[in-house]
């Protein structure tokens, strides 16, 4: 009876484990890149908080991220990870308003560009740099017309926050 149970049970692992590698649904890791805006105006008021003059609101802010230089609306489609299918969530963090900037990213470049569209007026182009070109990528770096908002050598802090001035 025991070697009915040993042989069971490792027909069972073996049989989980091929089914696993031929579907690699079960298998794969599933990476959601994740950070937190800040969104000033010039005079350093919170554009997030919605008591500000020209405060944002979020339930219009998309997120695109560019494919052989074209800009794709960011859309989660059935369920998923996110509080916003577009990628962009409110939050609040130590009191203040952030926009929660969230999004799976399967593909294979290194460096990836993104567009955050607050609303029909004011846009950031951002860039974003994985570990590297292969799955599953981790977000190393966030830049803004070269200037580095986060970097992980020099803030290896999570939560990630970044600040975007306009």
């Amino acid at each position: 009876m025991k070697r009915i149970k040993v042989l069971f049970s490792t027909a069972l692992i073996f049989g989980l484990l091929s089914s696993c590698i031929e579907n690699r649904i079960c298998c794969e890791v599933v990476i959601s890149q994740e950070f937190n805006v800040t969104l000033k105006d010039s005079e350093g008021n919170n554009l997030l908080n919605p008591e500000t003059t020209g405060a944002i609101n979020l339930s219009n802010s998309r997120l695109f991220l560019l494919e052989n230089g074209e800009p794709k609306l960011y859309k989660l489609d059935g369920g998923g990870i996110l509080d916003n299918p577009y990628g962009i969530s409110p939050t609040g963090m130590d009191g203040d308003m952030k926009a929660r900037v969230q999004f799976q990213y399967f593909g294979n470049q290194k460096v990836l560009e993104g567009i955050i569209k607050w609303n029909e007026t004011l846009a950031d182009t951002l860039t974003f740099t994985f570990n590297s070109a292969e799955n599953p990528a981790f977000l190393t770096k966030i830049s803004e017309k070269d200037k580095t908002l986060w970097d992980i050598e020099i803030d290896q802090e999570y939560p990630i926050f970044v600040t975007l001035n306009h």
